[in-house]
């Protein structure tokens, strides 16, 4: 099992890169930013925002939850997050979606299609490009005719640090994404139950239903949940927490809660069913820390000893 953070681009510049920089030194396998264009409260572009946090921490992986392939030109896509790539020697992870919230494109004038699956079908194409792209760089030149995306003969640079490529990992759960990942994806990122998705089946059950599925792919595959942890060294001190954090939604959605023991035996459970990938977030810096300093250490020395 690996963590990663996501961030609050909502509390500005300096306090959003001093959190990554703290992720990086607390050894959190990556950290996330959100990419949406309406959101007032964090107004900041995440792909300009996240080149600022790769050039200020060295270790720590860059990902999106998730990044919207409809805001940006497939090719052009491929070339910053390449660039991207070359600048942090190696730690971009192509995290992306199909887009949920078609009122942004209206307001930006940015086009994309009203129907989900449709958009699927561009997402797809856009990660056969980028694949196509990235796999086949300049001086070799690429012709990409998809029904909704298209290049001709691109002689494609930068290529990309990471060999072949960066990882794709596909956000969502619908038929189509689903689809999409068995053929295309190194990483699957499931939706986060929250109260905003006060609906959805358990995480557990989705995941092993997908897995059981007879056409699910037998080539490696991260397998990521949101999730929120808090722990503590006693285990009414972290239920106190969780429970001031979330109010009435604690305990709906599985949180992971409790004392170090408690946390790993969570994660145990969920490391039973497929999930190798936990994506969290924190409340503020001392949640952050704690994390760091009473869960991460016992969760790599889990991952050395082969539990």
């Amino acid at each position: 099992m690996k963590i990663g953070v996501l961030l609050h681009a909502d509390r500005g510049v300096g306090a959003v890169i001093e959190e990554a920089q703290l992720a990086d030194d607390q050894g959190f396998d990556s950290v996330w930013l959100g990419d949406h264009i309406m959101n007032q409260a964090a107004p900041l572009d995440s792909f300009t925002l996240m080149t600022a946090i790769g050039a200020s921490t060295e270790r720590v992986r860059l990902a999106w939850s998730m990044l919207n392939v409809n805001f940006r030109y497939p090719a052009m896509l491929a070339k910053v997050l390449a660039t991207l790539d070359q600048i942090t020697e190696g730690r971009v992870i192509c995290s992306i979606g199909s887009g949920s919230n078609p009122a942004e494109h209206v307001a930006y004038n940015i086009p994309v299609e009203q129907d989900h699956d449709a958009r699927v079908q561009y997402t797809r194409e856009v990660v056969q490009l980028l694949k196509e792209l990235w796999t086949h760089p300049a001086p070799a030149s690429t012709t990409f005719m998809g029904q909704q995306v298209q290049v001709k003969e691109l002689a494609f640079a930068p290529e990309p640090y990471q060999k072949p490529n960066p990882p794709i990992w596909l956000g969502g759960e619908s038929d189509s994404t689903l689809q999409m990942v068995k053929d295309l994806a190194d990483g699957w990122v499931t939706l986060t139950r929250d109260v905003a998705h006060p609906n959805l089946a358990p995480v557990t059950d989705v995941v092993t239903a997908a897995l059981a599925a007879p056409d699910w792919p037998s080539r490696p595959m991260t397998i990521v949940h949101g999730t929120r942890i808090f722990v503590a060294v006693r285990h009414e001190d972290a239920i106190a927490q969780a429970q001031a954090t979330l109010g009435d939604a604690f305990g709906r959605f599985r949180e992971i809660a409790g004392t170090p023991d408690e946390c790993l035996e969570r994660i145990a459970e969920l490391e039973q069913v497929g999930i190798n990938y936990v994506r969290t977030t924190c409340t503020d810096i001392g949640h952050q820390e704690a994390i760091a300093d009473l869960l991460l250490g016992r969760v790599s020395e889990r991952a050395l000893q082969g539990a």
